[in-house]
């Protein structure tokens, strides 16, 4: 006996039919109209590292993304944009710490952009200038980029990334503890304008403010020896007069030494 063809049902299937072929009809031309349209926008947002100042600007990306594409990113098809390429392009310049790529919704070109955070910027024995940051990488210093951190100079090794992050003892690896140590704190931030290691070894801070320079002597008891300094500059060095002392050392576990030309005091 012959199925009996239930007519309402294969009518609603037909429909099903052709509204799901419909649906893959548009989603078609759909990525098809997105392949073929080109970047609106690039949009470039990079957070500013600390003092609101940048390593890198937008003008910077589009250029790098220019001379890598060889044509103008924002007049580029979307299909012959590499988004991960370009995001592996920029990952590989050593002032972002992280990035991210990709296009949105409105033909936009995003670029976010974490820049990598200076502590000190050192002037080494050949004469190069660059900075290091928090996480201990060498950051190249680029004209019109200049990080209000400390200077560093005088007497140390140069910088070699395997040695200086496997935490071996160096003088170079002490200034970069002292930077850090400094950059966190916001007083010191302020007071502290270069780290000096002498001929002997021994660090010595140069104050923005004042005549003073504020021997350190080695890296260790760091929390200890600024306690003592911040007390002198808040309480001491104003009670006694500002242009009393030549020299604070700190070097002295426990005191700040306070010295001026032949005259020495100690404060407890």
């Amino acid at each position: 006996m012959d199925k009996k063809i239930d007519i309402p049902v294969l009518r609603q299937r037909i429909m099903w039919t052709v509204i799901m072929a419909a649906i893959g009809v548009l989603f078609i031309l759909s990525v098809q109209r997105k392949l073929n349209a080109e970047v609106s926008k690039l949009e470039v947002v990079i957070k500013p590292i600390k003092g609101k100042r940048n390593l890198i600007n937008a003008a910077e990306v589009k250029q790098i993304f220019n001379r890598h594409t060889g044509v103008d990113v924002t007049q580029t098809a979307i299909e012959d944009i590499e988004a991960r390429e370009l995001e592996a392009l920029l990952k590989a310049d050593k002032r972002i710490k992280k990035v991210e790529v990709f296009i949105d919704s409105d033909d936009k070109l995003n670029v976010w952009i974490l820049q990598k955070q200076p502590v000190v910027r050192v002037m080494d024995g050949s004469n190069r200038s660059y900075y290091i940051d928090e996480d201990g990488d060498q950051v190249p210093i680029v004209e019109k980029s200049a990080i209000r951190v400390p200077l560093a100079t005088g007497h140390f090794e140069l910088y070699q990334e395997e040695k200086f992050k496997s935490g071996k003892p160096g003088k170079l690896r002490e200034v970069y503890d002292v930077a850090k140590t400094i950059f966190a704190d916001e007083f010191l931030s302020a007071l502290v304008e270069q780290i000096d290691v002498t001929e002997t070894g021994e660090i010595v801070l140069i104050p923005k403010i004042g005549r003073q320079e504020v021997v350190l002597g080695d890296a260790t008891n760091l929390e200890e020896k600024f306690e003592n300094l911040k007390i002198m500059y808040k309480e001491g060095l104003p009670r006694e007069g500002w242009r009393k002392f030549s020299v604070l050392k700190l070097n002295y576990k426990g005191q700040v030494v306070a010295q001026k030309n032949i005259e020495t005091a100690f404060i407890n």
